[in-house]
């Protein structure tokens, strides 16, 4: 029964010391500017953070880094974190560092990840990432984003050029113009007050949510598998091709029905030069006119 009770002695102290060691690892803090170009690429990886990018009329990428950890219970195994940011040619690239061997813990755990970038407003993204969100505002050059759960909001971004593909999130945008690429499985997409010139969109599981005017000789093909595609034409006009299995196309009056069966219409608005081409398979379709 004593040798039992040592054991359990040093046992426990172990997991104390394991405990205390790993309550302060995984914290990092970073605040610091660095040079980029006036219209230079922000390269951004990082995973299961909040990230605010707020273009700005600086001549620098004030970069702020907050991760604090805590951890109560018996943790097992070792984790490193790291954030390594380099700036080269005009350019700015972070990229997370994160390693986990046999880790775990028995107990409770927080974590607290904010990642705030000022950027000046010329400069193109590109961004890679998993779990998170992400506030972008002000960011007037290219965007491209790649991240699994995670929400995207973009507020008076200027830009020509997007491209999104995310697996479980939600996209916001409150305007847009040049092309639109999206890729996404299980989410929901809202954009309002934009003039796209072509817009690409492959949606499985969600709902497509658009307003845009019609530019002319534009492109606009949707791919729709289950849920709703909506869209409003605030200006311009096109033909509207629109093929479908179990789902239901409602128009309002302003479209001009050409063709109509059990699985295809053709409408056209304002005799515009536009080309909108939806596959709607299980899915929805409403065609309106502001």
């Amino acid at each position: 029964m004593k040798l039992l009770s040592t054991a359990f002695g040093v046992l426990l102290a172990i997991s104390t010391l394991a405990q205390d060691d790993q309550i302060a690892d995984g914290n990092f803090h970073l605040d610091k500017e660095y040079t980029v170009s006036p219209t230079g690429t922000i390269d951004l990886s990082l995973s299961d953070a909040k990230v605010y990018i707020t273009g700005a009329t600086t001549e620098t990428a004030h970069v702020r880094i907050d991760r604090e950890v805590e951890r109560r219970g018996i943790t097992f195994g070792q984790e490193e974190f790291s954030i390594d940011v380099n700036n080269s040619d005009g350019n700015l690239r972070i990229r997370e560092r994160s390693y986990s061997r046999n880790s775990g813990i028995i107990g409770y755990y927080y974590e607290r990840y904010e990642v705030k970038i000022d950027v000046p407003e010329g400069v193109s993204l590109i961004v890679k990432g998993d779990d998170g969100d992400f506030f972008i505002k002000n960011v007037n050059g290219s965007i491209e984003i790649d991240v699994d759960d995670a929400d995207v909001d973009l507020v008076s971004c200027r830009g020509t050029r997007f491209r999104f593909k995310l697996d479980d999130g939600d996209l916001s945008m409150d305007r847009g113009r040049g092309s639109l690429d999206i890729d996404i499985d299980d989410g929901d997409v809202n954009i309002r007050n934009a003039s796209f010139k072509e817009v690409i969109a492959n949606l499985d599981d969600g709902d497509l949510v658009i307003e845009t005017s019609l530019v002319e000789n534009g492109d606009y093909r949707i791919y729709a598998q289950d849920g709703l595609v909506s869209m409003t034409i605030l200006e311009g006009g096109g033909e509207f091709s629109i093929r479908h299995d179990d789902g239901r196309v409602v128009t309002d009056s302003d479209f001009e029905v050409i063709q109509k069966t059990e699985n295809f219409m053709k409408v056209s608005l304002n005799s515009g030069s536009a080309k909108v081409n939806i596959k709607a398979d299980d899915a929805r379709v409403r065609l309106f006119k502001d």
